[in-house]
């Protein structure tokens, strides 16, 4: 009697594990999702098949959302400074020899009124290798000279580095180099109070004199007493 009672138990036993089998695999049949630990669905759960929170191709921002924030370049700004436009740019008296006599006469000229004192210098010598622009004046520099680089020390001497055809295309004479040297150093002293004085170099490096007279071994300072200040350009 007792062996067929734990038959009878074991034989219920077998039919509840196999109902309960069925009702489960009935279930996931359905398309019930499966549970996870913490009692929440899979991140997939649905269909999105992507990241959570990551929005579809296409769709926009959420609302609130902050768009990337762009830095606007210098020229976008309102009111920029722009190097090309007049309010940028300085009138300077470049001395220029006077085809009538010794002296060295003014003509008004503007460069670009940059923060750098050695680019504003670098900007006159150049003007003043280019020539001058009004009648009556003539120029102090070989047109083929070039300015190789001009430095300023922190006592106000400006180094002024020019091309060998400074000195190789000079004309010559003690007051052609007058004029040259002058032309120069005035021009850069009366525009720029920071510099104090001018010192030249030739192709980086001393020369004895510019063409066989003037002394480039020295430090020039600005002297005016050959500047026909009397000009019209001038004023």
């Amino acid at each position: 009697m007792k062996r067929e009672t734990l038959l009878l138990g074991a034989l219920v036993a077998v039919c509840v594990a196999l109902l309960t089998a069925a009702l489960v695999m009935r279930t996931r049949a359905r398309g019930a999702p499966p549970v996870v630990a913490g009692g929440t669905a899979p991140p997939d759960a649905g269909g999105g098949g992507g990241a959570v929170g990551a929005p579809e191709a296409g769709a926009s921002p959420a609302a609130g959302a902050a768009a990337p924030a762009t830095a606007a370049t210098p020229a976008e700004e309102a009111g920029g400074p722009s190097f090309t436009s007049e309010q940028n740019r300085r009138e300077v008296l470049l001395f220029f020899q006077e085809a009538n006599s010794d002296s060295l006469g003014p003509e008004r000229r503007k460069i670009f009124l940059t923060t750098s004192i050695a680019d504003q210098a670098k900007q006159i010598v150049v003007e003043l290798i280019n020539g001058p622009q009004e009648a009556g004046l003539l120029p102090t520099v070989p047109p083929q000279a070039r300015l190789r680089g001009l430095y300023l020390d922190r006592v106000g001497t400006a180094y002024v580095d020019l091309s060998s055809e400074v000195s190789d295309l000079h004309p010559g004479g003690s007051d052609g180099e007058i004029a040259t040297v002058y032309s120069l150093v005035d021009s850069l002293i009366y525009n720029l109070p920071e510099i104090k004085r001018v010192h030249f170099l030739v192709n980086g490096e001393e020369r004895d004199t510019l063409k066989s007279h003037l002394d480039l071994r020295r430090d020039y300072q600005k002297d005016l007493s050959i500047v026909d200040m009397d000009r019209k350009g001038a004023r």
